[in-house]
């Protein structure tokens, strides 16, 4: 008898630990679901772009593509957002093998789709892109060259934006990376061309919190 009284008394000390910990300090259960990202990308040549760098001559009308390969994406919380060197800081955006991105696309308003997922619970305030270290360039008369991306390979693209914050699963955020095509195909000083990290984040709150 007294072995099934101990018994009965762990049972009942488990199961009031383990909803404690479910419950916050109100006696609610909590949720902690993972809310929704819908990632993508357009051209953003009328937006206020984050440009880190800006050459003094346009580039060529020419140019018929422009591909970037991105080889990582990732979404960041604003505690991480300062650790300027890491390039596999926040939380993984891509599901498959790296992809490529025609700027020249973006520019005639194609967008592109990074991807939707799941967000785990937090806040977030910035996306890194991480890059190859060339993008290929094609001119109108066939001729194709490598042209380097200026800091995406090394520390990777960093976009800020003012947070958003994740709290449940029916918590969705759309963010728009905003290319700046005309900035980003640009000359340097030294008459090469060169990618420039010419990009702007739009946030999409409205289905937070409701």
């Amino acid at each position: 008898m007294k072995r099934l009284s101990f018994v009965t008394l762990v049972a009942l000390t488990t199961f009031g630990f383990l909803f404690t910990t479910g419950c916050d300090s109100t006696g609610s259960v909590t949720d902690t679901e993972d809310g929704t990202l819908s990632l993508s990308m357009s051209d953003g040549s009328t937006t206020k772009s984050l440009r880190t760098h800006s050459g003094p001559n346009s580039a060529p009308d020419g140019i018929t593509e422009a591909l970037v390969t991105i080889d990582a994406v990732s979404v960041v919380p604003v505690e991480d957002t300062s650790d300027g060197d890491a390039t596999e800081a926040g939380v993984s955006v891509l599901r498959d093998a790296n992809f490529e991105v025609d700027l020249k696309e973006l520019q005639t308003g194609l967008d592109t789709t990074l991807a939707e997922l799941e967000l785990p619970a937090g806040e977030y305030g910035q996306i890194r892109l991480v890059t190859a270290d060339m993008a290929s360039v094609t001119f109108q008369d066939g001729t194709q060259t490598d042209v380097m991306i200026a800091s995406g390979p090394q520390t990777g693209l960093k976009v800020n934006f003012d947070p958003f914050t994740i709290a449940s699963a029916d918590d969705r955020v759309e963010v728009t990376l905003n290319w700046d095509v005309k900035e980003a195909l640009k000359g340097n000083p030294q008459g090469r061309f060169v990618i420039t990290p010419a990009i702007a984040a739009t946030v999409d709150t409205s289905s937070v919190g409701q």
